[in-house]
This record gives C-alpha cells, sequence and structure tokens, in this order.
C-alpha cells in the first residue's frame, strides 16, 4: 500500500510540475515571429504539413514538453520538413525550429532546449479544416 501512496504522490508531483512547467513558458516565450519553411524532402513534405503562425509556434512551445534528444530519437518520428524563427525566452533572443513530426528545439547561444507536443495535432491539421 506505502508504494501505491508513493506512485501517486509522484504521479500528482509530474502532473503538476508539468503544469506549471507550461505557465512558465507562457510567461516567458514572447516575440515569436515565423521566418522560413524548410524540407530536407520537398516532394514528400510541403509547408502545409507544418503551416503554423506565430500564435500557434508559441502555443507549440507553451504546450510541449522539454525531453532530451535521446527521447526524440528513439520515440518520435523525424519530420523532413520544419518552419523556423526568432523569439525571446526570458528577454533572451533566440531561434527556434518546429518540425512536422510535433518535435522542435530552441537555440539560446550555446544552450539547446528540445520539445515534443502530444497535445498539439490541432496545430498540424490543413488550415481548411480548423
Amino acid at each position: 500500500m506505502e508504494m501505491n501512496v508513493r506512485l501517486y504522490v509522484f504521479i500528482i508531483s509530474m502532473i503538476l510540475s508539468s503544469c506549471a512547467s507550461a505557465d512558465i513558458r507562457t510567461k516567458e516565450i514572447t516575440d515569436v515571429y515565423v521566418a522560413d519553411f524548410g524540407s530536407d524532402e520537398p516532394e514528400r513534405c510541403r509547408p502545409s504539413d507544418v503551416d503554423l503562425n506565430r500564435k500557434e509556434a508559441r502555443q507549440f512551445f507553451v504546450r510541449s514538453k522539454q525531453v532530451g534528444l535521446k527521447v526524440i530519437h528513439d520515440y518520435y518520428d523525424y519530420a523532413p520538413c520544419y518552419i523556423e524563427g526568432t523569439l525571446k525566452y526570458k528577454s533572451k533572443p533566440c531561434n527556434w525550429e518546429i518540425r512536422a513530426g510535433a518535435t522542435g528545439h530552441i537555440v539560446c547561444g550555446k544552450q539547446t532546449q528540445y520539445f515534443v507536443c502530444d497535445s498539439c495535432d490541432d496545430l498540424f491539421k490543413p488550415k481548411k479544416l480548423r
């Protein structure tokens, strides 16, 4: 029974920390600008696959969870197309990239943070279906 209580406390703390992280990023990510689209395989992956505006790009990072690069490599599909741009994170200028597979990263100076978003399907639907 003690093990069940510990598990319950662990799960609750993870949920609360996840919500806190999203809340913190809501306040810390500002001035999002979408600069360009890129694709390693233009015949397979097109702009419509990752057609996010600046508000949606910000939402991607607010809703997502930070992970290590190995998690992305091992558990997420690598999409060959992406959008990229700039934002301010904690008032510092940073570059970002979001891939069509709902993965992304933010680069601030020499530090790179990786993100995945399991609750962003609505952001990646074609515009006419939203």
